[in-house]
């Protein structure tokens, strides 16, 4: 049988708790650092790995990436309890009473608008915009404008951003309380608005640390002239480790505004 759905509230906090998601990311890696960093690589891989399914490879990653991330909040979660986390909490979703039904619908959700998006921003600059998010882009292609894929990028942002707001919790309510999935998207997008202000913090957090780590890499490169190889040996580590932080820091987001409740 599965668990009876509940009652979620959520809670509006304050802009700083963006900045403390960002802290608090690496605070729950450091907890298990080596069993999160093998659950991220994993997830990582699967994700890769599923691009050479037929008919569907290249929208298999979109549509997968709902069920493997509750996996991967089970593991973080786990991890902020001081508990052990374990390779097969990936496959929870798919383990649990059913959640993956509903999971794979928002994965198809998923997929749908982000190529709907990346359709709406081919209007404006005849499909750069695509070629590049699916590295189809070539030499022999003729040039573009910045200003049109300025507006390609401005188009596809107005229409994903909303989408990804209303996809941000929707996974973990579907599988954790059992919440349909048209309230789950409603919700989520709810949430997430109404935290707005948490969330640009934290995305400026999680820039500024991203550019922050490509300019060291940078004056590193340039400083010991290291080789594509020596490079490679540091820049994927640093990616993984890195990811996996940016997951810790999903889980924060969700345990600090959502509140959950039994029904009566």
């Amino acid at each position: 049988m599965s668990p009876a759905p509940t009652t979620v509230r959520v809670r509006t906090l304050p802009a700083v708790a963006g900045w403390r998601w960002v802290i608090d990311g690496f605070r729950v890696l450091r907890r298990q650092p080596i069993a999160l960093l093998a659950i991220t690589f994993l997830n990582l891989l699967l994700l890769s790995l599923s691009v050479l399914v037929p008919l569907v490879g290249s929208i298999a990653p979109l549509v997968l990436t709902p069920a493997l991330m509750v996996g991967v909040m089970h593991a973080i979660r786990s991890a902020d309890r001081g508990e052990m986390p374990a390779p097969m909490m990936l496959f929870t979703a798919f383990r649990d009473g059913g959640a993956w039904r509903p999971l794979l619908v928002l994965g198809v959700v998923n997929a749908l608008s982000t190529v709907a998006a990346l359709a709406l921003a081919a209007l404006a600059d005849d499909g750069t915009l695509l070629r590049l998010a699916t590295g189809q882009l070539g030499n022999d292609d003729p040039p573009v404008s910045e200003g049109a894929l300025m507006t390609a990028a401005i188009v596809f942002l107005l229409v994903y951003v909303p989408v990804q707001m209303a996809m941000w919790y929707a996974p973990l309510f579907v599988a954790w309380h059992r919440t349909p999935i048209v309230r789950a998207l409603f919700f989520s997008l709810v949430a997430v608005w109404r935290n707005r202000r948490a969330f640009v913090v934290y995305a400026i957090g999680w820039f500024a640390i991203a550019l922050a780590a490509s300019l060291a890499i940078r004056v590193l490169q340039l400083a010991l002239g290291a080789s594509p190889v020596l490079l490679s040996m540091v820049l994927s580590p640093l990616s993984l480790v890195l990811i996996t932080a940016v997951y810790c820091s999903f889980w924060s987001t969700y345990r600090d505004a959502v509140e959950a409740e039994q029904p009566s």
